[in-house]
């Protein structure tokens, strides 16, 4: 299935809100997401750029709990960096 990133962006951004304090954390990963995003266009196959816009390919809805969870991991464990080498 695939996502418009602003719709991907949307559902992590708000799957990482109902952690309790994640406002800042759900806005830097968004700016860091978009980075990503322009810096792997065509390098990674999940990025789909089409007429009507850029699209992120996931498996199903579980996927985006899945970048979120991993996202707060990370956050946790201090390892941001290293979430983003193997997103």
């Amino acid at each position: 299935m695939k996502l418009a990133i602003e719709e991907l962006i949307e559902n992590v951004k708000d799957e990482l809100l109902c952690y309790e304090d994640m406002e800042q954390a759900s806005q830097r990963w968004e700016n860091e997401f978009l980075r990503w995003v322009e810096s792997n266009k065509g390098k990674n196959k999940d990025i789909v750029v089409e007429s009507g816009g850029t699209f992120f390919k996931i498996k199903d809805e579980e996927e985006v709990f899945e970048i979120a969870n991993s996202y707060v991991d990370a956050i946790d464990e201090g390892s941001i960096k290293q979430y983003w080498g193997k997103f």
